[in-house]
């Protein structure tokens, strides 16, 4: 199980650095008219690089929850919060830049 549980950490890992390769480079091309504010620019791909940091750490959790058994329902529930998280951060910050307000 050990084996298998590295395994789903090692492609959660891949997976996320797929998704920072091919969401950054779009979220870099956002403001190509230069309509918002550099520093409302600056701030949405912050908030990008942090919500896929936390996304890539859920992966932690779900491979324990495959290695330890007795555990798993918790390491579950913690997964299911850091995946919630990381993608309530990505999708809020880029709403927010997209408001109507380009200050």
């Amino acid at each position: 199980m050990t084996v298998l549980a590295v395994a789903v950490v090692v492609l959660w890992l891949i997976a996320c650095v797929v998704w920072a390769v091919m969401s950054i480079p779009g979220g870099l091309m956002a403001n190509a008219s230069g309509f918002y504010a550099p520093a409302r620019h600056m701030t949405m791909l912050a908030g990008l690089a942090l919500g896929q940091l936390v996304v890539a750490a859920a992966g932690l959790p779900l491979g324990l929850s495959i290695a330890f058994a007795e555990t798993r329902s918790s390491h579950l529930s913690t997964f299911a919060g850091l995946l919630a998280a990381g993608v309530v951060l990505q999708v809020g910050f880029v709403l927010w830049f997209f408001a109507r307000d380009p200050r």
